[in-house]
């Protein structure tokens, strides 16, 4: 009789939950004026906003690392007058996130079933806050006496933040998993519209002719207030019907499962509790590592070009001066986020090759590694080695826009179609190790774009 419930709450058919109305309202409670689904999109947004614009701050951390015996006719940020720490920050800045983002990402998987959504959520989503607030006080301070204190302050401080964002990303991808699938696209869109915003706001504080500790007290500031904004919308889901009515079901689910395996652990031993523990992962994984390494590749594709060699291309007609101050700003950074965006959101009108094909998914991102030779070959200098193939601006504009548009519909599929595959206790599993598998992606990315700026 155990055996049979037990494979009652494990067993889902993908074809069957695909074919599931979005809402019952028959049974269920309805997302009345798609409360829940901009909440989602909402804490997608803020689950990443608060990291865009601390790499977007780039000139203030240039400022702040400056060379203080510079003479006031050259400036801070040129590049024969850069000083090593200048050089090295970004390197050090991808090796520290990367680091902590990968080990949180596990640590969130693994207490996942201890450790309640809600106390993941809020904990991390405070921690972010203190950071970024600590982080604001120091823009203000005059640090030249302790530039070299403050290189290694503001590393451990990104650390720190890399490691509480991992937890908060996860964990909302995992909570969105557990909801019906558009659910988890509208947190994917909510990520990709904070990259889109914090493009928009750096471009226009570069139009302003903001200085670098006005642009970056802005940026920062911006992220506090959408933390907490972030806040009272996660706490504002446990007053909706809708998203209570989901969050319950996944509740009993789990103490449902867990029951079983204390019953099985009472006669079976503490060996086969841990043996039963990894079984339990084990068998989600099989059921998605398909999606797990197509995320993986997208992600790993895109990180390895973007923004490394992107943000190298230069314009070939440089008479244009202002096209030719504003073209990474908009070819690069505002360009690939809109078609990142726009991918995202194409997945809620067309979802080729559907969620039964993984492997034709899987054909399709390892295809996106055309990419990399492509704007390798643009006019991206300084270069040493390649020569230069497409000279004329509209390639990059063309290769960018497209590798965006594919990076946010593909990735996008992945994430919705991977818990599909999981049963209904292990939805929100399922969510984070497909996050895992796209931090992965990320810090793989990050490795490989230092060989291929190198290799330009």
């Amino acid at each position: 009789m155990m055996d049979d419930y037990e494979e009652e709450i494990r067993a889902d058919s993908p074809r069957r939950i695909e074919r599931k109305p979005l809402i019952d309202s028959r049974r269920n409670p309805q997302d009345r004026l798609y409360f829940v689904f901009l909440i989602f999109a909402f804490l997608g947004l803020a689950s990443l906003l608060p990291w865009n614009f601390f790499i977007t701050a780039k000139k203030y951390f240039d400022y702040k690392l400056r060379n203080t015996s510079l003479p006031s006719n050259v400036s801070y940020d040129d590049p024969d007058s850069e000083t090593q720490d200048q050089v090295t920050f970004e390197s050090y800045l991808s090796i520290v996130s990367n680091g902590f983002n990968m080990l949180f990402s596990f640590i969130t998987v693994l207490i996942v079933r201890t450790v309640s959504v809600k106390t993941r959520i809020i904990s991390s989503s405070v921690f972010i806050l203190a950071v970024f607030i600590a982080t604001t006080v120091l823009v203000k301070m005059n640090t030249d006496s302790w530039q070299d204190s403050f290189l290694v302050l503001t590393l451990v401080t990104a650390a720190l933040m890399s490691g509480a964002q991992s937890v908060l990303t996860s964990s909302v991808l995992g909570l969105s998993a557990i909801f019906p699938p558009i659910y988890s696209q509208s947190a994917m869109n909510g990520q990709a519209a904070g990259g889109t915003f914090s493009a928009v706001v750096s471009i226009l504080t570069h139009w302003t002719g903001g200085d670098a500790i006005t642009s970056a007290f802005i940026y920062f500031l911006i992220a506090i207030v959408a933390t907490v904004l972030a806040i009272v919308a996660y706490i504002a889901l446990h007053f909706l019907n809708f998203a209570k009515h989901h969050m319950d079901i996944q509740g009993k689910i789990v103490l449902d499962t867990k029951d079983i395996q204390n019953v099985h652990t009472e006669y079976s031993g503490l060996g086969d509790q841990h043996k039963s523990r990894s079984s339990f992962y084990w068998s989600i994984f099989k059921k998605i590592w398909l999606y797990c390494l197509s995320l993986t590749i997208v992600f790993l594709v895109t990180l390895s070009i973007f923004p490394s060699v992107c943000s190298l291309v230069k314009a070939q007609d440089d008479s244009n001066k202002i096209w030719d101050e504003y073209f990474v700003l908009i070819v690069c950074f505002l360009l690939f986020n809109i078609g990142d965006f726009l991918g995202r959101l194409f997945t809620f009108v067309c979802k080729f090759p559907g969620n039964h094909r993984p492997v034709f998914l899987l054909v399709l991102t390892i295809l996106r590694i055309g990419f990399i030779p492509l704007l390798m070959l643009c006019n991206a200098q300084p270069r040493y080695h390649l020569p230069v193939i497409f000279d004329q601006d509209f390639y990059p504009i063309i290769f960018i826009l497209t590798m965006g548009l594919s990076n946010g519909y593909l990735g996008t599929l992945c994430m919705s179609f991977g818990p599909i595959h999981a049963g209904e206790n292990e939805a929100e599993v399922a969510g984070i190790m497909l996050a895992i598998a796209m931090t992965l992606g990320l810090a793989l990315g990050s490795f490989l774009s230092i060989l291929m700026v190198k290799l330009i």
